[in-house]
């Protein structure tokens, strides 16, 4: 897959959540917050939440709007099985990615 080029500064644009979701199918079991076992599924909640608040929130910096991502993770993640203490690491990965315009 070919990444366009990011201007450094501007929100990024890509809000497929397909692309979003097929990035890190292919390396979210490369991740060093992976455990053996752990399904794909469990963390694509927190890749699209990463990403989502990114491109609302790109000239903020993540430690600006970590507390509001946790509050909003254990307020809608239903039948998720990631606690934040998980999840926080691959909401933060897809929010610097986002920002990379990766």
């Amino acid at each position: 897959m070919s990444v366009p080029y990011q201007i450094p500064g501007r929100a990024p644009n890509d809000n497929d959540r397909d692309s979003v979701s097929q990035y890190w199918r292919d390396r979210f079991a490369d991740e060093p917050y992976y455990s053996e076992g752990e399904r794909f599924e469990d963390y694509e909640p927190a890749y699209h939440a990463g990403h989502e608040a990114r491109i609302r929130d790109f000239n903020r910096a993540y430690e600006q709007v970590e507390a509001e991502l946790h509050r909003d993770w254990d307020n809608n993640k239903g039948s998720q099985t990631l606690s934040w203490s998980k999840a926080r690491h691959a909401v933060r990965r897809a929010w610097e990615r986002a920002g990379n315009g990766e």
